[in-house]
């Protein structure tokens, strides 16, 4: 008889659920999802208007379709809000501890009065 044919003989007459001699194992399952911060913080107060502002926008090199939105928009706010500039922010790899991560996004933030960081899409 050949191995494949005695497992499946095994699986198919065994009594217990489990093949390692009646006794459950368990699994730990990792959550890959951040926990966030511990404090909810208050949002920053709305500006009156945009005008004279620097505009901030997050672009990522994964989504490439979001650099055509981010161009467009540039110039549209440049054109028809008259911002004193836009900056773009790619956070590029992600793969520095998360300290250095949180801290990209903190020197994006200081330099900007408003940004768009994504699409409700």
């Amino acid at each position: 008889m050949s191995r494949a044919a005695r497992w499946r003989r095994l699986v198919l007459t065994r009594g217990d659920a489990s093949l390692h001699d009646g006794v459950m194992r368990t699994i730990d399952i990792l959550s890959p999802v951040a926990l966030g911060p511990s404090e909810a913080k208050p949002l920053a107060p709305r500006l009156a208007a945009l005008r004279g502002k620097v505009l901030g926008i997050r672009v990522d090199r994964a989504w490439q379709s979001f650099h055509v939105y981010a161009d467009e928009l540039a110039g549209l706010a440049r054109a028809r809000i008259g911002v004193a500039d836009v900056v773009l922010f790619d956070p590029d790899t992600r793969i520095g501890t998360p300290e250095a991560e949180s801290g990209k996004v903190v020197a994006f933030a200081r330099r900007v009065d408003a940004a768009v960081v994504g699409l409700g899409t």
